[in-house]
């Protein structure tokens, strides 16, 4: 079998690139298998590089998990987790010596420094007392029952979240700067500024202003996805209210306007789907907001940056997560303001900038994992500049594919390996539905393509980066647009790639992709098999055990029983003919264990071939940021499965090996 733990061992993510002066510093992540667990330290590259020097990186960082470098007045700081531990504040002096400043029982997500550097602000879960572990004498399962009044409850990747909300705290740091004290160091006061029935985020200290995002409204018994900016005055929070914006970030343009990252949920206050993010200013004088970019197009995201007179964030465009610049001048249109700053194959992972339009990207490319280049804002027509070589393998080259359906051209790509074929070709579908494939370099294609298996990839209806129409087009219908566009790209691959056969398929998905798998293989039964992982199969239950359950189907499928029912995986069930391997892991709350334990039930009552794996203590998120050893397991257990569907042989498989 191809080696799964090399290739898990190999990957890498870089993010959150910080200019330093003449150099870029980054954070760089990977699995480690011996340890089975991920660790998280920063490096350093030249923003200069010699012409003939290698592309280097140094590594400068030796926790386990370091992340979120910030520089102020003479302060350095970051957070720092010791191997399964919470993560907690350290503070690094001129001298380069550097101690912790918290000792949080859950520890901290994320900070910010003031300006000067003597007061941090951080967002830490606060557990009530006598749980996760703050009474010794008091074990998870001997903890009281919870009592629970509201709709949400419970996040996927974190659990119960009602009795630990995120608050936002402030530690004085002006007396790290003085001469250490004789005896033990105490640690700084930790001073509660802001506790919502709701977490708090995204905090900020900017402009003269130190603000957080929160809910608009405590939770309840109905969804509500409206945000709050929260300003804290003279130590005092105050809310700000924004409309119907559920707002993903915000950055300070000035003392009086906001800059805001935003969704326009609408009256409902939970319409979200396909729903275009976009840029929008507030101005907290007269409380006005003003949408700056199209409501149809031009997804932005990611962290929010002001450079002079233009903001700086991601934006997904069909394939791609570019790095752009939106225009904040009065008066321009709409559809003129934004323009990218990166290539149309980058997925980017982070950025910085300067005041002198400088800025650095971390991204991944179609043959690297990750890579940090330098960029040139003012200058469209200069190319990055790279500035690392970090990725030693050789990947795969994808080929485009487009096929024309009812709802237009849709995009993907085919990927086959090399020697004689024609070879397996597993059909491969997103998540979300509102989410997307990307041209750079994916573990999941590189996996199948190392079995033998060529591999075929697309957006179809549902998926983000071409507009609301395209993400909207399966509200109320939500498997067949999808599932017609994934099948048509399958045959134009075919129908062009002569190394690929035709008579041996197979179709794998994962999140809303194990749905649309579950869906495709109720009506089309060419397939040797199906890997259906951690699918939504179930809407009924869904709506009651996931932590988006509340407003998630309603707004996608509909509220009629016999409209829900003609969408659902698991009332189809009686039509599927084709062998499946129902991947889950058990603490997934985003689509709870239930949803294949019933699917694969109704597998087996209706004599369909089916195995199950189950992962224990993964969550949503096993396939991306799971424990390694259960990476290297997944992998494994999927070549396997299409090795036997596909019937390849033995010696090949084995000469695979190593």
């Amino acid at each position: 079998m191809p080696d799964a733990h090399a290739l898990v061992s190999s990957l890498h993510t870089l993010g959150r690139p910080v200019l330093d002066g003449d150099r870029v510093l980054f954070e760089m992540t990977r699995p480690d298998a011996v340890s089975d667990s991920c660790t998280t330290r920063f490096h350093t590259a030249a923003l200069a590089p010699e012409p003939s020097a290698p592309r280097a990186a140094q590594r400068i960082s030796s926790g386990w998990s370091d992340r979120a470098f910030t520089r102020a007045g003479s302060v350095t700081a970051h957070l720092r987790a010791p191997r399964s531990q919470p993560a907690q504040l350290w503070v690094t002096g001129e001298d380069g010596m550097g101690r912790a400043v918290t000792d949080l029982p859950l520890g901290a997500t994320e900070f910010v420094l003031t300006p000067d550097g003597t007061q941090a602000y951080l967002v830490a879960r606060d557990p009530e007392p006598g749980r996760y572990g703050t009474d010794p004498a008091v074990s998870a399962e001997a903890e009281p029952p919870r009592r629970i009044t509201t709709l949400t409850y419970q996040s996927n990747g974190v659990g119960y979240v009602l009795d630990r909300p995120a608050r936002l705290v402030r530690v004085p740091l002006a007396a790290e700067s003085e001469p250490a004290p004789a005896g033990e160091i105490p640690l700084p006061d930790v001073h509660e500024v802001l506790r919502l029935d709701g977490d708090v985020r995204d905090v900020r200290a900017q402009h003269g202003r130190v603000s957080v995002l929160g809910h608009a409204s405590a939770p309840g018994t109905r969804a509500d996805l409206r945000s709050t900016v929260w300003i804290v005055e003279d130590g005092e929070p105050r809310a700000v209210a924004v409309g119907d914006l559920s707002v993903q970030a915000h950055a300070w343009i000035d003392g009086d306007r906001i800059a805001l990252l935003a969704i326009d949920v609408g009256p409902s206050r939970s319409d979200f789907v396909a729903q275009v993010a976009g840029l929008h200013i507030h101005d907290v004088r007269d409380g006005s907001t003003l949408r700056l970019t199209p409501r149809d197009r031009g997804e932005l995201g990611g962290d929010l940056r002001i450079v002079g007179g233009e903001a700086l964030c991601l934006m997904t465009d069909d394939g791609a997560e570019r790095l752009v610049a939106v225009d904040l001048a009065d008066g321009a249109a709409a559809d003129q303001r934004i323009r990218a700053l990166t290539p149309a194959t980058w997925t980017v992972t982070g950025f910085d900038a300067a005041a002198d339009a400088s800025a650095v990207v971390t991204a991944a490319t179609p043959r690297s994992c990750g890579e940090v280049f330098r960029v040139d804002i003012s200058d469209q027509q200069s190319a990055p500049v790279q500035l690392t070589e970090l990725d030693p393998r050789d990947w795969y080259a994808a080929h485009s594919v487009t096929a024309v359906t009812a709802g237009g051209d849709v995009h993907g790509w085919c990927a086959i390996p090399p020697g004689p074929g024609p070879h397996p070709v597993v059909l491969s579908i997103h998540g979300g539905p509102f989410a997307q494939y990307t041209a750079a370099a994916f573990d999941e294609v590189q996996s199948l393509l190392d079995a033998g298996v060529a591999v075929v990839w697309s957006n179809p209806r549902g998926s983000a980066g071409r507009g609301r129409a395209w993400g909207e087009a399966v509200r109320g219908d939500f498997a067949a647009p999808a599932a017609d566009d994934v099948l048509a790209v399958l045959d134009a691959a075919l129908s062009t790639h002569p190394g690929l056969d035709a008579e041996r398929l197979g179709v794998q998905g994962g999140s809303y992709g194990g749905y649309l798998t579950a869906m495709v293989i109720a009506r089309d039964h060419r397939f040797a098999g199906a890997i259906v992982e951690r699918g939504l199969l179930d809407p009924v239950a869904f709506a009651g055990t996931s932590d988006i359950g509340g407003f998630f189907g309603r707004e996608y499928l509909g509220t009629d029983a016999d409209a829900v029912a003609r969408q659902s995986p698991l009332a189809h069930v009686e039509d599927i003919r084709t062998p499946c391997l129902v991947v889950h892991s058990e603490q997934d709350l985003r689509c709870p264990l239930e949803q294949a334990q019933q699917f694969y039930a109704g597998l087996l009552r209706h004599g369909v071939e089916a195995e199950m794996l189950v992962f224990p203590g993964e969550d949503h998120e096993l396939s991306r940021s799971g424990r390694p050893l259960h990476r290297i397991s997944r992998f494994e257990a999927i070549n396997d499965w299409w090795s036997r569907r596909f019937g390849l042989p033995v010696a090949r498989r084995h000469a695979q090996d190593g």
